[in-house]
C-alpha cells in the first residue's frame, strides 16, 4: 500500500497514523486533508476505490460521506444569515407558513436545525427513493407532522428527515435547492471537487461504499448492548428495551433489503439528501472548513461575520440526546462534540459520518480537518478517525 500526496513534516504524526489505518484497522481507501492557518499542510489518499476491481484510490476520488453533508447544508443556511435573509430566532412558519400545522407554530429555524424541535422521525412511512419519486406525499408528510413532544424541551437527533425539512425550509428562502445554491455559492467559488447531487459525468470517481453487515455490527456491539456501554451500546439497549426513536429516525426513509450499498447506487448519487448524500473529497471539506476556521472570511469567500462565527464557536452546553444517547448539540446545524473526541478546543464545530468519516473547523487554532473513507466502521466514532485527529493535534505542539 503506498501513500500518494503531500503532508508537511510537522505533521508527519497524521501520515503515521493513515499508514497505520491500512496496516492495523482494515482501512481500504482513505483520504485526509488538513489546513493550519490558512495553508494546506496533509493531503494525503491511499488504498482501493474498489476492491472488486482493484481500482486505486485516486487524487480524483470522491465518496458518499453521509452525515458530513448536514454540515455542508448548515454552510448553506449560514450564507443565507450572512446576506441577512434568515434569521436564525424567527420561526420557520414566516419562511414556510404552511409548516406552522399541528402544532408546529412556533418551532424556530434554530430550533429546527439544531435538532430541537421535536421532529427527528416521520409518522409516514416511506422508502429512500420516495424522497424524489414522491415529492408531493413527503411534502404533505413533512407539514401534517406533530412535533413528539412540547419543541425545545428535549433533543433528537433527525438523522434523515433533518434533510427533508432543511431541504424545503431552505428552497421557501432561497428560492432554489440548497444543492444549486451550494453548486454556485460554494462549490464553483473554492474551485471544489464536492456536490450535493452529483452530476453524471462524474459518476466514474466514486468510490464503492463497504458497509458493515448488520450481523456483524450486533455482534460487534453485543458485550456493549447488553452492559449500555458506550452511546452505540445504549442506542442499542434502548431498541431492545423498546425505546423506538433511534429506529424512527434512522430507518425513515428505509433504504430497504440493501440496506447502506444503496449509497452505491447512480441514481441516489444524482439526488439531493441534504442529510447524507454529499459525495467529494476530503481536500475539498477541509478547504471549506479553512474558511471557517480562519474567521468567516478568506480573499473574496465570505461565509460568516464575526457574530454568526462568534455563535459557531460559543461552548454549547450538550444535551443528552435521545437519538444518538449520548451529550452532543449543534450550533446552528453545525455539531458540537464533547471535547476531546475529535478536537480538544470547545470552539470547534462540523459534522460527523456514519462510517467514520468526518470534517470540522477549530477556529482557536486556525484549524481544518477532512477525513473520508469507504470502510465502514460501525461507530461514526471510529478509532481510525480519531487517531488521525489525535495525530492532527499533537502535531501542534
Amino acid at each position: 500500500m503506498e501513500v500518494q500526496g503531500f503532508c508537511h513534516p510537522k505533521f508527519a504524526a497524521v501520515k503515521a497514523a493513515f499508514v497505520d489505518n491500512f496496516i492495523s484497522k482494515n482501512e481500504i481507501g482513505a483520504a485526509v486533508s488538513i489546513y493550519h492557518k490558512g495553508t494546506k499542510v496533509v493531503d494525503l489518499w491511499a488504498g482501493y476505490k474498489n476492491l472488486k476491481t482493484k481500482d486505486l484510490w485516486l487524487e480524483e476520488t470522491t465518496v458518499p460521506f453521509f452525515s458530513v453533508t448536514k454540515g455542508m447544508a448548515a454552510l448553506c443556511f449560514l450564507i443565507l444569515a450572512e446576506r441577512k435573509k434568515l434569521d436564525y430566532n424567527r420561526k420557520v412558519s414566516f419562511y414556510w407558513p404552511e409548516f406552522a400545522m399541528n402544532g408546529k407554530e412556533n418551532i424556530t429555524v434554530k430550533q429546527l436545525l439544531e435538532h430541537l424541535a421535536g421532529l427527528h422521525a416521520l409518522d409516514k412511512k416511506f422508502y429512500i427513493e420516495d424522497v424524489w419519486l414522491k415529492q408531493t406525499e413527503i411534502y404533505e408528510a413533512l407539514i401534517y407532522q406533530s412535533p413528539a413532544w412540547n419543541p425545545g424541551t428535549k433533543q433528537a437527533y433527525g438523522a434523515q428527515v433533518w434533510g427533508l425539512f432543511a431541504a424545503e425550509l431552505f428552497k421557501k428562502i432561497a428560492k432554489e435547492s440548497a444543492g444549486k445554491f451550494f453548486e454556485r455559492e460554494v462549490r464553483k467559488k473554492l474551485k471544489l471537487n464536492l456536490y450535493l447531487g452529483l452530476p453524471k459525468e462524474l459518476q466514474s470517481n466514486v468510490a464503492t461504499i463497504y458497509p458493515i453487515s448488520n450481523l456483524h455490527r450486533i455482534l460487534k456491539l453485543l458485550p456493549q448492548i447488553i452492559f449500555g456501554i458506550g452511546n452505540e451500546g445504549r442506542a442499542g439497549r434502548a431498541v431492545l428495551k423498546g425505546n423506538s426513536e433511534v429506529k424512527k429516525a434512522y430507518l425513515n426513509p428505509s433504504v430497504g433489503l440493501k440496506g447502506l450499498n444503496a449509497f452505491n447506487d447512480n441514481e441516489l448519487h444524482k439526488q439531493e439528501l441534504l442529510w447524507a448524500n454529499g459525495i467529494g473529497d476530503a481536500r475539498s471539506l477541509a478547504s471549506i472548513y479553512n474558511v471557517l476556521a480562519m474567521g468567516g472570511k478568506v480573499g473574496n469567500i465570505k461565509f460568516a461575520n464575526t457574530s454568526l462565527l462568534k455563535e459557531l464557536k460559543k461552548e454549547n452546553d450538550l444535551r443528552y440526546d435521545w437519538v444518538v444517547h449520548k451529550p452532543i448539540g449543534w450550533n446552528l446545524g453545525f455539531l458540537k462534540e464533547e471535547p476531546g473526541i475529535f478536537s480538544p478546543n470547545v470552539e470547534s464545530f462540523g459534522h460527523a459520518g456514519m462510517g467514520g468519516s468526518v470534517a470540522f473547523a477549530d477556529p482557536k487554532a486556525k484549524l481544518s480537518f477532512a477525513y473520508i473513507c469507504n470502510q465502514m466502521d460501525y461507530r461514526v466514532r471510529a478509532p481510525k478517525t480519531l487517531s488521525l485527529c489525535s495525530a492532527a493535534y499533537k502535531s501542534l505542539i
